[in-house]
């Protein structure tokens, strides 16, 4: 299904919250569980979550009680019309089991179901999940079905380098081609199922620990998958180059510490001089120990004797670069990085997340549906390489 263009939703006539609420909450559960449909459909035709449709759809300045709605976007004056609230407001006489109550009794509202379970997430813990895919992508974006995956390559390489273009000479490109190959979408996530009955007796925060369970699996899903590609390649470029650490350090098999510290920071200035500065480095958990102990202090302090006779008045030699001066290598974790390797890339121009628009709210309609209400939380996502060479596997055990 093609995706309409958000200029469409913009220029559409807004509702009032008092409109979604009269064709959700409507005493025929037949009408109800249409509408639903309705509208969960109507979100994936803009390739929109609820949560994002509602907002841009709705307009709370329609409603008849303004002042009800003061200070409300489109979404939040929804929840509030069919009485959803995430969290327990006692002084306001607030109550969260009403969001189960309306669940149970209106199946076109579970269209919002998932958001409010996101909404009470969101209200009751910070989550923070270790091995995360944003620390690893260059970005995320939306794409309308399939996508081929593309190749980058320079051609006159050589005369890069300083970028001097002579009188009428030819201006050295870059190419970014289309390959036949698709990138490889998989879908993502799980989902609980809860009962009528037990929607009537438990307030929806019984849910809390288990949805969290639930982004975090999806994360470790998504961290897995990328992981692989930066590895092995995408289908069309070519498994990432490993480069053994003995080289920088006099060669001989080793490990990462303090004492070979240099051997660290040679391998990264040749990285920067091939034009690929290292920002990002991308271990497992075993690795990231050993990593995080490079700066363990020592018991004999820090000096040196330059350092002394500088003080002095004798010549120091400033080693701080414009170009690394301060370098801050971010450590990204994924359990999917073998043993003994770091991944270092450039990470702004090393791979991307494709999310498949609609995927996130697909399983909407089986909440509505089913004899029973679920929080799905799923997402279609691939991932391919940008630029490949902005990334190497750094090989620690030769």
């Amino acid at each position: 299904m093609a995706i309409r263009p958000l200029s469409d939703l913009i220029n559409k006539d807004k509702l009032s919250p008092e409109q979604v609420k009269a064709q959700l909450a409507t005493d025929s559960n037949h009408e109800s569980t249409d509408n639903g449909l309705k509208l969960v459909r109507e979100a994936q035709s803009y390739g929109l979550s609820m949560r994002d449709y509602l907002t841009l759809a709705v307009a709370p300045e329609k409603s008849e009680n303004k002042a009800l709605y003061a200070g409300l976007n489109g979404y939040e004056a929804t929840k509030l019309a069919l009485n959803l609230p995430h969290a327990n407001d006692f002084e306001r006489g607030v109550f969260l089991q009403a969001a189960s109550n309306t669940f149970q009794t209106y199946a076109g509202t579970r269209a919002l179901f998932p958001e409010i379970v996101d909404d009470m997430l969101k209200a009751k813990t910070r989550l923070e999940v270790a091995e995360n895919i944003a620390s690893i992508v260059s970005q995320s974006r939306t794409i309308d079905g399939s996508e081929m995956i593309t190749t980058y390559m320079e051609d006159d390489a050589d005369q890069r380098k300083t970028y001097t273009v002579s009188e009428l000479g030819r201006v050295p490109m870059r190419s970014v081609r289309t390959s036949q190959n698709t990138v490889g979408l998989g879908k993502r996530g799980s989902g609980i199922e809860i009962s009528y009955e037990f929607a009537r007796r438990a307030s929806l925060d019984i849910l809390t620990p288990f949805a969290a369970r639930i982004l975090r699996d999806a994360e470790l899903s998504k961290v897995s998958a990328a992981t692989n590609i930066l590895i092995n390649g995408d289908g069309v470029n070519a498994a990432a180059q490993v480069i053994n650490f003995s080289t920088f350090a006099g060669g001989v098999q080793t490990e990462i510490s303090a004492t070979n510290y240099k051997a660290l920071s040679k391998f990264l200035m040749k990285r920067a001089k091939d034009g690929f500065p290292v920002d990002t480095l991308v271990c497992n958990y075993d690795m990231y120990v050993d990593l995080m102990f490079l700066y363990a202090p020592t018991i004999s302090g820090n000096g040196s004797v330059p350092m002394a006779m500088g003080e002095m008045g004798a010549p120091v030699i400033n080693t701080r670069m414009n170009a690394l001066n301060g370098l801050n290598l971010n450590i990204s974790l994924s359990s999917a990085v073998p043993a003994g390797k770091i991944i270092c890339m450039a990470k702004n121009e090393c791979i991307e997340e494709l999310i498949e628009a609609n995927s996130n709210i697909s399983e909407s309609e089986r909440s509505i549906i089913d004899q029973s209400i679920k929080y799905v939380k799923t997402e279609t996502t691939g991932y391919k390489l940008a630029i490949p060479e902005a990334r190497v596997v750094l090989n620690i055990l030769a």
